[in-house]
């Protein structure tokens, strides 16, 4: 009877530890699928019921990380600590929350201490100290690149997510070509491993609407990989949103039943009255959500209130919204277009301008690729000009210019070196059309406009700063006149009062002034000034002076 007993006891057990098995995949599934509520939910159940599986506390920290309650993940690791001592798995939770709590010393020497524990031996162990140090702010790329590629090494590794954390590892260091590589091994291991897709579809849509046919592909490839991985819907959701509402609301639609209910999803539904068009019913709805849902109410609508009240032109209220999102969203919820709108709207206040910069300096730092960088550049600059401030429109077309990758255009350049003109930075025009000079010698822009911007630097000629470009030019511009005509009736002036003035060469003054009126017979300063040099030259009275 003894035996039979144990043997009933030892059924139960292992029944019990199936069934804690599959909560625990259950609660990962979840996570996996980005639906948080569910995952929180069904992770604190299996810790209530074994309150001492180091893996359990593990997936429920991570759980609190991504909701952004860190405070609680730090309480379940220290108690499975307390209680476990130096276990890997939460050493490695622990060192993650230390990380976010800004203390990257202490984080590494927990990281260190699991993985000599484990002798970097355990996958599971490695892999959370890689995911921990790619957090976008935190972390160090490097460590995790180093310790995950050690992982995939390790005899018998079939864990696709390590290859999804080591491409988020590269793509933190925004090298995109080794972060697809990366997840793409994870589909070698896992052809059906929706996530790689994903993030691969999701680097391209970061380059913007030119990647438009790849990222689509990616996300609608991972979707039939896995019909039930919502964040691809919600991704093409949210691409559409502003380009083609019927588009949207077909794929929010798709992702509705896969998201858990709550503040996220209501929020969502609010924003396409926006894409709708229906900016005062955005706004409406909006204000009931907050106002019923209180402190659990998604900070998402105040920035959708933000752009309603921006389109129906109230920028004092639209930025007071698109602030109070900024200091209540988490990082993953802030788009590098929302600092733009930002930036526009405190470009309308004096008294705010000051964080003008300060926005358009993060919705660089967020674009990953170069080209949508130098987007924001040129919108910076638009703005600047709207308003106006020639000083900054100057300030940013240089920024651009080092943004710009592999090298900036001609245009890029010209105007980098007008604009500094036309906001009396002379000298630094002068540098700008050095290289326009450079690259296009043979080109009359560069030499003119150095010759311009110097001429004003040397504004008595006693130098002779901006003769020889102002020489160059006229070689340049005289195989046209008829194109260059203004131009170069300015630079002859300029020559001919160089020579009246400063070398007192007056024949050679007198030559330019002939080719003015040759090309303009109507220039009454030109014929003017002739006739003065040519009487000065006929009388022995020094310091005659004229101008072009």
């Amino acid at each position: 009877m003894t035996k039979i007993k144990l043997g009933i006891v030892a059924v139960i057990l292992l029944m019990s530890n199936v069934v804690f098995a599959q909560s625990v995949q259950d609660g990962k599934k979840f996570l996996y699928y980005q639906r948080y509520t569910s995952a929180k939910e069904t992770m604190e159940k299996v810790v209530a019921a074994n309150p001492g599986n180091a893996e359990a506390q593990y997936w429920l920290g991570q759980v609190y990380i991504d909701m952004g309650q860190v405070d609680k993940a730090k309480e379940v690791y220290r108690k499975g600590l307390e209680a476990a001592g130096s276990n890997p798995l939460l050493l490695a939770g622990m060192g993650h929350v230390e990380l976010l709590e800004g203390k990257p010393n202490e984080a590494r020497q927990r990281f260190e201490t699991a993985l000599s524990l484990t002798k970097s031996k355990d996958v599971a162990v490695i892999n959370a100290v890689g995911h921990a140090n790619v957090e976008k702010t935190v972390g160090d790329a490097d460590y995790a690149i180093e310790k995950l590629n050690l992982a995939t090494q390790i005899k018998g590794m079939k864990d696709p997510d390590v290859y999804i954390n080591l491409g988020d590892a590269y793509r933190k260091k925004n090298d995109g070509g080794n972060s697809v590589k990366a997840y793409q091994n994870a589909l070698i291991i896992d052809p059906k491993y929706a996530e790689a897709k994903y993030r691969i579809g999701k680097i391209y849509l970061t380059q913007g609407k030119d990647q438009e046919d790849l990222f689509v592909k990616y996300f609608n490839e991972a979707i039939v990989d896995d019909p039930n991985y919502g964040p691809a819907y919600y991704d093409l959701y949210g691409y559409y949103f502003f380009r083609d509402v019927n588009k949207s609301k077909e794929y929010f639609n798709k992702y509705k039943p896969l998201a858990d209910k709550g503040p996220a999803l209501d929020y969502e539904e609010a924003s396409l009255l926006f894409a709708s068009g229906d900016n005062k019913g955005a706004i409406a709805k909006a204000d009931q959500l907050l106002a019923t849902q209180g402190e659990n109410a998604d900070a998402r609508l105040y920035r959708l209130k933000a752009y309603s009240l921006d389109k129906l032109g109230d920028s004092t209220a639209a930025i007071q919204n698109m602030e109070t999102f900024i200091s209540k969203a988490k990082d993953e919820q802030v788009l590098s277009d929302n600092f733009l709108l930002a930036a526009s709207l405190v470009a309308k206040f004096p008294e705010k301008q000051a964080r003008f910069e300060e926005y358009i300096k993060m919705a660089i730092s967020m674009d990953t690729s170069s080209k949508s960088k130098v987007d924001v550049a040129r919108k910076a600059i638009e703005i600047f000009k709207r308003f106006p401030n020639q000083q900054k429109v100057a300030e940013w077309s240089i920024n651009m210019l080092n943004l710009v990758k592999p090298a900036p255009s001609k245009v890029d350049i010209y105007n980098a070196g007008f604009e500094n003109f036309k906001a009396g930075n002379y000298l630094v025009a002068d540098s700008v059309f050095d290289i326009y000079k450079a690259k296009y010698p043979d080109e009359v822009y560069g030499h003119y406009w150095s010759f311009r911007s110097l001429s004003v630097v040397d504004s008595t000629m006693e130098q002779g700063l901006a003769i020889p470009d102002c020489q160059r030019f006229v070689e340049l511009a005289e195989l046209d006149k008829v194109k260059n005509k203004s131009t170069l009736v300015t630079a002859y002036g300029y020559l001919a009062g160089y020579n009246a003035n400063v070398k007192k060469d007056f024949a050679a003054a007198i030559s330019y002034l002939d080719k003015i009126i040759e090309i303009d017979p109507a220039n009454a300063d030109a014929v003017k000034n002739r006739e003065i040099l040519q009487k000065a030259m006929g009388k022995p009275k020094t310091g005659t002076k004229t101008g072009g």
